[in-house]
């Protein structure tokens, strides 16, 4: 600008945008715009400076374009990154409120409703447009926001929050009504613990929508979900044993209105973990409650079963948890794992206060009212878990999230013979070891100094019910346990429920042979 903005000083920006669809694209409709279900989001709207995300980010094609390589995230500590939002480099916490139209009554009397993160403060019909004015009040919001607009249904219900009631609100296509029950009772869940164990909730409404499923990804904005059908609305479980994954994104995307949006980290490396892996463990704690521990290893070992996948088609170079880059199964699938395996091992209930104490210092970070100052990095979340860790497992800490450590762990055999008090005797053997890589496929072996859990277990496959679980301290290559269960088991094995990142995680667990 010809004469640069002082502090405090406002400007107003007034520009026009539009799109017209004329037939079919091959395959490149923008699925932003469909006529009931448009969803679009801030990235519509001008920027300022330069936009790094819209770069080609795959090293291959930028060296078939001559390109260098791509700058990333600075280091932690640096001067300009720690006082710049991760997700708004251009800005820091605003305050928000729009007025958004869309189209009025159809020729069948269905009008469309346009939502936008907010509260409705006013709704009006004029010169054939159906308007909206959204209001965020006094809390304030990342400069982060959405426009939806469809032919809804609406089903709702009021949640008595820990600061205040909390409506609520599933808005979808009259007709996908399949989940939206199961959407609920997981936001009622999500809000239960979430406010137990983190915070209150900072708004007073909580809501989802409907989109099309062109596109296939929930997203948070401050207390407004818009949802694809393509993952929710239309699903259905066909076996008890099936993993609810409309609930379980429900929770996560709720997770996000306290890390997002409450916590965000600065914009260096390792600070997607802050708000993903943040936001998959608090949805897996939700799982658990709804699941029980003894049912989650099959979530777990889709989990690792992802992660393992995705190291394994990486183009760069994989990094650790509390570093990572533009690596997505490292800060979801790596991450939501090692932060459930920590929680069982120092306790849900420390962990969680880990995490309690971590916001505490840091919500709301770099925002005017804020006396916490810059945004905080990785580096103040491990200072954080280790407050809450005994010195025997800070070595976890070191190898889940300061490093990228492997395990082989294995069950060689597993017997059982009936002892004469009809009580029954399993000789377990098994192996493990234990790897470090430098996230290049190169790896060192590492000496064993572990609690790995040993496993002796009813029931069949995928549905075992534990006879005796506990965290033994593995110390060689190859052990022998010997234990004494009360009834015939029939699985036996270490690391039964993949909590540890195992390559092969298929040979843990045996069935049990009779003597």
């Amino acid at each position: 600008m010809a004469t640069p903005l002082a502090p405090g000083d406002k400007l107003d920006a007034t520009f026009n945008v539009g799109h017209t669809s004329r037939g079919f694209k091959d395959g490149n409709e923008r699925p932003e715009l469909a006529y009931s279900g448009t969803f679009f989001d801030s990235n519509y709207f001008p920027t300022i400076g330069y936009d790094n995300s819209i770069e080609l980010d795959d090293p291959r094609r930028r060296r078939e374009e001559h390109l260098p390589d791509q700058e990333l995230l600075p280091h932690r500590g640096d001067p300009l990154g720690t006082v710049t939002s991760l997700f708004t480099p251009n800005s820091d916490w605003i305050t928000y409120r729009t007025t958004v139209s869309t189209s009025d009554s159809d020729s069948e009397g269905r009008s469309q409703m346009a939502i936008s993160p907010g509260y409705l403060t006013r709704e009006w019909h004029e010169n054939g447009r159906h308007y909206f004015s959204y209001d965020m009040g006094d809390v304030k919001t990342l400069d982060f926001y959405a426009f939806i607009s469809a032919r809804y249904g609406v089903k709702r219900e009021i949640y008595q929050g820990a600061a205040n009631p909390v409506a609520i609100e599933v808005y979808h296509i009259p007709a996908h009504v399949y989940d939206v029950d199961d959407m609920i009772a997981a936001s009622k869940a999500g809000l239960a613990y979430y406010e137990k164990n983190f915070s209150p909730f900072q708004f007073r409404q909580y809501r989802i929508l409907e989109f099309p499923r062109y596109r296939t990804f929930a997203q948070s904005f401050p207390n407004t979900i818009p949802f694809s059908e393509g993952i929710g609305f239309i699903g259905r479980l066909e076996k008890p044993t099936d993993i609810d994954f409309t609930y379980f994104v429900t929770a996560h995307e709720l997770g996000h209105q306290w890390w997002a949006h409450q916590l965000i980290g600065a914009r260096v490396e390792g600070s997607n973990m802050l708000s993903e892996t943040l936001a998959e463990y608090s949805a897996l704690m939700v799982m658990k409650q709804k699941y029980g521990s003894d049912n989650m290893h099959r979530f777990l070992k889709h989990e690792l079963d992802q992660y393992l996948r995705g190291r394994a088609g990486e183009i760069r170079k994989e990094r650790p948890v509390v570093l990572v880059q533009n690596e997505p199964y490292v800060w979801y699938q790596k991450g939501g794992q090692v932060m459930y395996t920590l929680a069982d091992y120092i306790g849900e209930d420390k962990l969680n206060l880990a995490l309690h104490n971590f916001l505490m210092q840091y919500r709301y970070a770099n925002a005017n009212n804020s006396q916490s100052g810059p945004y905080p990095d990785t580096r103040q979340f491990v200072d954080a878990l280790r407050s809450q860790t005994p010195p025997e497992l800070q070595y976890y800490i070191t190898d889940a999230f300061e490093s990228i450590v492997l395990y082989d762990n294995k069950t060689v055999t597993a017997t059982v013979t009936q002892q004469p008090d009809k009580r029954y005797k399993v000789i377990l053997s098994v192996q493990s070891r234990k790897v470090k890589s430098d996230g290049s496929g190169n790896e060192t072996p590492m000496a064993l100094n572990d609690y790995i859990d040993i496993g002796v277990f009813s029931g069949k496959k995928d549905e075992e019910k534990p006879l005796y679980l506990k965290k033994e301290k593995i110390t060689q290559a190859n052990q022998t346990f010997e234990i004494v269960v009360d009834q015939m088991p029939a699985r036996a094995g270490i690391d039964p429920y993949n909590k540890l990142i195992d390559r092969i995680p298929d040979d843990n667990i045996l069935d049990v042979a009779k003597q």
